[in-house]
């Protein structure tokens, strides 16, 4: 897979993640705690995109971040949650696992 095709792919991926966190999840009433989450996302989510020129020589440790903070996401939820997993949480975690791919994918790219 080429590094373009694994790029817009974290993109999709990532404002998807951040949509549901930052948006859906505050639609019934506002949780900071996925309100930051979700602006995270978008951070990360742009920074590795448009990999900006002040961040030359840094994009591998962003990448590693934004799997660490992707995966402390996806384990957070399950033990929040326990046992009561709703089917949007399901979405964001098959979201949240597909973008770990992804980035581990570009990560040597």
């Amino acid at each position: 897979m080429s590094k373009q095709t694994l790029r817009y792919g974290i993109f999709v991926l990532g404002l998807i993640t951040g949509v549901i966190h930052a948006v859906i999840l505050n639609l019934s009433g506002l949780n900071w705690l996925m309100l930051l989450n979700g602006l995270g996302y978008f951070v990360l989510t742009l920074v590795v995109f448009f990999d900006p020129a002040f961040l030359v020589g840094q994009r591998k440790p962003i990448i590693y971040m934004f799997i660490v903070y992707t995966l402390i996401t996806f384990v957070g939820y399950f033990v929040l949650n326990f046992p009561n997993y709703g089917p949007l949480g399901y979405i964001a975690k098959i979201d949240e696992v597909f973008l770990l791919i992804a980035l581990w994918l570009i990560k040597d790219k």
